[in-house]
């Protein structure tokens, strides 16, 4: 690889003098196997792309002469300068993830508009699943805009579309019980690299994603600020909220070992912690302020990288998966929080390679004025932090940057983190800071002390999957069998949520003593852990209660969708049009905890939901998507509740809020 990289080296060297340009520098700003960053070049074997000038990359694109640029940035690094502009000037459809990271700032009115339009779309028949319907970057991008605008209009309508948003998720919670959100993380478009085959709709929507609860509680939190804004008492509130949930994140998805989150909570009844590493959920734990500044740190230090970026996942569920460009950006706003200037430049190598091929009006433009300047936008002005690694000496030049009644000229020049100068149209301040009532024209030049950046070089990883899940048979009650044993793996054998024991063996005997919810975790010497296999009830029938659909009254046997009268019987239609509330009584020994699950058969287009009612009160909510069309037959769990029961006779019922299915049977099991 090393002789490689010198025969490229020269070759381009001799390209660029023959054609009439200037010859790269010997040192190369990164390589990995794939392609090698310079300061005015990328090379990918022995393809070249040449920063010609900031509106030019030869083999790549071409800006018209006629096309204005602005902002402009220019610095000591001819491709950073083009593939600004490249990006700036790129169309783009404005998502909310695009307009927190940097087009809130650079196009304000359009991404309002955009966020507007996203915000009072229809609801869809299925919006409750397997999705959540608050875009994860909504409320970010949101409040970007305001911090952009100052417009208190949109600060009142944003306000108004995020609380609406968050009151209809709250649904989604699995029990009043419960601090945690379920549902799939919107970036997930393949499932099938995110989740094992071994988990169904049902189970892939009941996990509790590190993903999704994190940036749950960020939009609390922004919640809390847009209505400290407004001069509402809903602040605290939303406040406490945000902190509750961010302290269950911390509490139950940190692992210590790794220093990083775990990926999800997952399983029925005990779920466990993923150690597979969701890196989106990560970086976004550290831009979010969910973790605290060291474990941001740690995590930022230790997160798993390949040579050529970021992968979404680590181990990989399946084969290699291509990079998200999203997640290389907020690597590298995560690396200059934390002031890691060699994970800082691992990321901008990742975001030039990608941005060679495609429009990203976001990415770059985002490491560049948060990252590089430190810019941060608030409602009473900007505030400056700047991090600037070696390799990016010399003055950087942000020209014609547009904040609300003014335009900004911003030069930052050295490196380090410390700032030595800070002046404003030549007067010194010590503040580091615009006020958000600056009007026309003004030259902001800022100077850093030079000051080392101190980090450790950054680990590498091999590309791996992550080891198979175990097919588990039990031949009885209490014995299991591993299908298919790998003498190169260990099992970790979990008992109602915690592992007591690591076997390697292909069989397990679960004694009477221990009986509860089992489940496997595969796992390889070096740590690396697969995903467990489905939860088995190792319980006797007398610890499970049921109660069936015959057994309730009064009851209609749905004659119209089962035409057996012997099969009809075991269902009761649960419809807006009757049976819209049903209830029964359930006798337990015992008070307590206890997991609800609903057995049901939903064979219509739309997803079914019940609130489910408890001695008087309303304590979860249930979901009944729809499985197979017109299948009306077949039986599948309903999301699993933790509900509170008291000695004796109890009552529940479950109310009507959507959709149509048959109601076939209750199963209540004690929590440990």
């Amino acid at each position: 690889m090393r002789m490689l990289t010198y025969i490229s080296v020269l070759f381009l060297a001799v390209l660029t003098v023959g054609c009439g340009g200037v010859s790269l520098p010997k040192e190369d700003i990164f390589s990995c196997e794939g392609f090698e960053i310079y300061p005015d070049s990328i090379v990918r074997g022995n393809r070249i792309y040449r920063a010609v000038s900031p509106r030019e990359i030869s083999n790549a694109w071409t800006l018209p002469d006629s096309t204005t640029v602005a902002p402009e940035f220019i610095s000591t690094l001819p491709m950073a300068d083009a593939l600004f502009a490249k990006a700036v000037i790129s169309p783009s459809f404005l998502t909310p993830e695009e307009i927190w990271l940097s087009l809130g700032f650079l196009r304000p009115e359009e991404s309002m508009q955009a966020l507007r339009s996203l915000a009072w779309l229809p609801e869809n028949d299925n919006e409750d699943f397997p999705y959540s319907t608050l875009s994860p970057y909504w409320a970010a991008a949101a409040w970007e805009v305001y911090c952009a605008t100052g417009s208190r209009t949109w600060l009142r309508e944003a306000y108004d579309a995020l609380t609406r948003m968050l009151s209809r998720q709250w649904k989604l919670n699995r029990s009043a019980l419960s601090e945690f959100y379920c549902g799939i993380p919107r970036g997930v478009t393949e499932q099938s690299t995110f989740y094992p085959a071994s988990m169904d709709e049902m189970s892939r929507f009941q996990t509790f994603s590190a993903s999704v609860n994190i940036m749950r509680a960020y939009s609390l939190r922004i919640a809390s600020r847009m209505a400290g804004e407004l001069k509402l008492y809903a602040e605290r509130e939303w406040e406490m909220e945000a902190d509750k949930l961010a302290g269950a994140v911390n509490d139950c998805l940190w692992l210590p070992d790794l220093q990083r989150y775990g990926q999800y909570l997952y399983g029925d009844y005990y779920p466990i912690v993923s150690s597979v590493t969701d890196n989106e959920a990560n970086l976004l734990a550290a831009l979010t302020g969910t973790a605290t500044p060291e474990m941001s740190a740690a995590m930022v230090g230790e997160l798993p990288l390949i040579a050529s970026g970021v992968p979404s996942v680590y181990p990989y569920v399946v084969n290699q998966t291509p990079l998200r460009p999203v997640v290389q950006a907020l690597y590298g706003l995560s690396a200059a929080k934390v002031r890691n200037p060699r994970a800082f430049i691992h990321s901008m190598a990742s975001v030039w390679n990608l941005s060679l091929d495609a429009n990203y009006p976001s990415l770059w433009p985002s490491l560049v004025m948060k990252g590089l300047f430190g810019i941060e936008t608030t409602p009473s002005g900007l505030e400056f932090r700047p991090m600037v690694p070696e390799v990016f000496g010399g003055e950087k030049q942000l020209r014609g940057l547009r904040y609300r009644d003014a335009v900004l000229d911003i030069s930052l020049n050295g490196t380090g983190d410390r700032i030595a100068s800070f002046m404003v149209d030549s007067v010194s301040t010590d503040s580091h800071s615009l006020p958000a009532g600056m009007k026309g024209h003004h030259k902001v030049v800022i100077t850093l002390s030079g000051n080392d950046l101190n980090a450790k070089p950054l680990r590498i990883f091999e590309p791996v999957t992550v080891p198979p899940t175990p097919e588990v048979k039990w031949p009885t009650a209490n014995d299991m069998k591993i299908v298919g044993h790998d003498r190169l793996l260990h099992y970790d054998i979990y008992l109602d949520g915690v592992m007591t024991q690591s076997i390697s063996t292909d069989n397990y005997h679960v004694r009477p003593g221990e009986c509860g919810v089992v489940t496997v975790v595969p796992t390889l010497e070096r740590g690396s852990s697969g995903y467990a296999t489905p939860p088995h009830v190792c319980l006797p029938d007398d610890e499970v209660i049921s109660i069936h659909a015959s057994s309730i009254t009064p009851r209609r046997p749905p004659l119209h969708f089962i035409k057996d009268p012997a099969t009809a019987t075991n269902y009761i239609e649960l419809a807006a049009r009757h049976n819209t509330r049903i209830t029964c009584y359930v006798n337990v020994a015992v008070e307590g905890d206890y997991f609800i699950t609903v057995g049901y058969s939903n064979g219509s287009e739309r997803c079914g939901i019940r609130t489910l009612g408890v001695n008087g009160v309303d304590v979860a909510t249930l979901l009944f998507p729809p499985r197979r069309l017109n299948d009306w037959v077949h039986v599948y769990p309903s999301t699993t509740s933790v509900i509170h029961l008291n000695e004796g006779v109890n009552k529940l019922w479950l109310t009507y809020v959507g959709g149509t299915i048959l109601f076939n049977k209750l199963t209540l099991l004690k929590r440990s």
